[in-house]
This record gives C-alpha cells, sequence and structure tokens, in this order.
C-alpha cells in the first residue's frame, strides 16, 4: 500500500470525534435555549455548532469509520428535514414550524445525537 500523506492518523480520528462530542454538547445547549426561550451564553453555542457541521465539509479526509458515523447522522438529519417540511404545510403546526431558529437546532441536534449513539453502539 502505498504512502499517503493526506491520510487520516489515530490522532486525527480522535481530535474530529472529540469534536462531534463538544458539537453534541453544543448543540443541545442550543436547542434548550431556543425551547426555553433563552440564551445562556449568546451566540457560543450556535458557533460551536455550526463549526462543528461546516467542519464536515472535509470529511473525505477521515477514514472509512468517521465516514460511516457521519452518514448515519447525516441520514437522520435529512429525515428530520423532511418531517419539518411536511409540517411547515400543515396549518396547525405553524407556530413551531415557522421558528427557523428552532428547526436548525433540532436539525443538528439530531444529527450529533445520532452521531454519538451510532459511536456508542458502534457505528
Amino acid at each position: 500500500m502505498p504512502y499517503d500523506p493526506a491520510a487520516s492518523n489515530h490522532d486525527d480520528r480522535g481530535f474530529v470525534l472529540v469534536i462531534m462530542w463538544i458539537g453534541l454538547a453544543a448543540s443541545l445547549v442550543f436547542l434548550a435555549g431556543k425551547l426555553l426561550g433563552s440564551d445562556l451564553f449568546p451566540g457560543l453555542p450556535l458557533g460551536v455548532t455550526a463549526g462543528s457541521l461546516i467542519g464536515l465539509l472535509f470529511v473525505g479526509r477521515q477514514d472509512e469509520y468517521f465516514q460511516r458515523l457521519a452518514a448515519i447522522a447525516a441520514r437522520w438529519a435529512c429525515a428530520v428535514v423532511g418531517f419539518w417540511l411536511l409540517a411547515s404545510e400543515i396549518s396547525a403546526t405553524e407556530a413551531y414550524v415557522s421558528d427557523r431558529g428552532l428547526g436548525l437546532a433540532i436539525v443538528a441536534a439530531t444529527f450529533h445525537v445520532r452521531f454519538a449513539i451510532a459511536r456508542l453502539i458502534g457505528g
């Protein structure tokens, strides 16, 4: 097998998994703030959550295990987006789905929670 200097190693995987755990905590704080109507740390949970998700642009540089976890989590997040889209057309749910921030917080938390579950059960 030829040497690939861009291939991820054990330290890279450990770092990116720590980022996902931090993203999980931030997304849950962000969601709690949206649900409770209070922002305990203005901007911080949002920024950390967004950063952990934006960092997924580079998922191709990670190993297959991380890519599999990210794919599992992304499928669940996409399903939530689909349900949110469907609910946006039902008038009885208009008050809930009209809050874009809440919707984004739910999608981000879904991604991170499902990623954590897949990580804990072994993908």
